[in-house]
Order: C-alpha cells, then sequence, then structure tokens
C-alpha cells in the first residue's frame, strides 16, 4: 500500500521519513493516557489482577513513622487515588513497582 502526502499542494508518495514520522505519530497516538487518578475501588482491583493486592498492609507497615500512619489513613479512607501522590510512589516502591509498572496499573485500573 503506498501512503500519499500533500506538499505545496502537490500529492506525491511518501518518503521513508515521511512514513517513519506518520508511523511514530499513529504509534504515540495508540498509547494510552495514564490517569491522574483513578478511584480507590479501581486501584483495589488493579492490585488484586496484579497479585500484589495482600501485600499492601505488609507495605504499609514497613514504612517508617509517621509515614505508616499516613499510608494507613489514606489506604483505609481515600476514595481516589492520585498517581502523583507520594504515597503511590512510596508504596509502588515496597510493592516492588517502578514507575512504568505504576502507570500501567492505573491505565488498567482506569478501564476497571
Amino acid at each position: 500500500m503506498t501512503i500519499q502526502v500533500m506538499v505545496d499542494g502537490v500529492v506525491r508518495d511518501a518518503t521513508p521519513e515521511e512514513l517513519a514520522e506518520i508511523e511514530a505519530r499513529a504509534a504515540a497516538a495508540n498509547q494510552p493516557t495514564v490517569p491522574q487518578e483513578v478511584s480507590m475501588r479501581q486501584a483495589r482491583l488493579a492490585l488484586l489482577g496484579r497479585g500484589v493486592l495482600g501485600q499492601v498492609n505488609a507495605a504499609i507497615d514497613s514504612l517508617p513513622s509517621p509515614d505508616s500512619e499516613a499510608a494507613r489513613i489514606e489506604w483505609d479512607y481515600s476514595s481516589v487515588v492520585a498517581r502523583n501522590s507520594p504515597l503511590v510512589t512510596m508504596m509502588g516502591a515496597a510493592l516492588g513497582l517502578d514507575d512504568d509498572a505504576l502507570d500501567e496499573l492505573f491505565i488498567t485500573a482506569a478501564r476497571m
């Protein structure tokens, strides 16, 4: 299949560089956006699906004070989880989840 482009009002076959740019833009457009926040229900279901929900309480307990107490309050009483929350970063590290894994977790959670 030949892809054509219009340049200065003239239609012609795309160059290999233009094809690469078109493909890169299409791939970027198909990348899911990481949500800034998800509901606690969505977060817990995503953690369950990843197989780490059962590790959350131990991870909270392993944090130093007062982080542990703050994390417990947020875990038990928050209705939403914000991706840029320091708690998410701390809990991610405690659960062995890097930034990419956390992003994927939020994308998964948003679909639930």
